[in-house]
């Protein structure tokens, strides 16, 4: 094979790689905030420095046999903590999106912070930006789980999940609290 026949496949055939990649990128299970976007600012109303409310969030491209979605949100503390600020869980498949200050959807697992079935807003300590994951799971059913004195855990919804858990999309924001 000469030299400019090789070029031309290998250009060709990264043509056809970049156009699938485009593809699956476009049609892949993605969530996002209502006013941020992954690697972006977390917006300060959701944190302790304002209103201390839920995040609107929004997803789409679930795989077809989605039955149910699940929201956590936590941050991983220099001393390597988890804290966890979102347990959001048994929210049907007919929902994309949930509203600023979500009430009514699904059931509430417990935070880290104050130990509540509820949301409960970043509050972290000390100078600098600080990551905060949030991940919507798309589950193939509701999950069963039986639910030690009414405060279920990240950690045990995420263990009951995982066997039916489709498919799942990160969003990492950053925060910076006001010095």
């Amino acid at each position: 094979m000469s030299k400019n026949v090789f070029i031309k496949r290998t250009f060709f055939l990264c043509i056809i790689l970049a156009k699938y990649t485009v593809l699956v990128a476009q049609t892949g299970f993605i969530a996002n905030g209502k006013s941020f976007q992954h690697k972006g600012w977390y917006p300060k109303q959701y944190t302790c420095d304002s209103l201390g409310i839920s995040p609107a969030l929004q997803w789409s491209g679930a795989p077809t046999a989605t039955q149910s979605y699940v929201i956590t949100m936590h941050h991983i503390a220099k001393d390597g903590e988890k804290h966890v600020y979102m347990v959001l869980y048994d929210i049907p498949s007919q929902i994309n999106n949930i509203p600023d200050a979500v009430t009514g959807i699904g059931k509430w697992g417990v935070n880290t912070v104050n130990r509540q079935n509820n949301y409960t807003p970043p509050c972290s300590k000390g100078p600098g930006p600080k990551a905060y994951i949030i991940t919507v799971y798309a589950l193939s059913e509701k999950p069963t789980i039986i639910v030690p004195n009414k405060r279920l855990t990240m950690d045990l919804l995420l263990d009951a999940i995982k066997p039916i858990t489709l498919d799942s999309s990160v969003i990492e924001v950053i925060y910076s609290r006001p010095q």
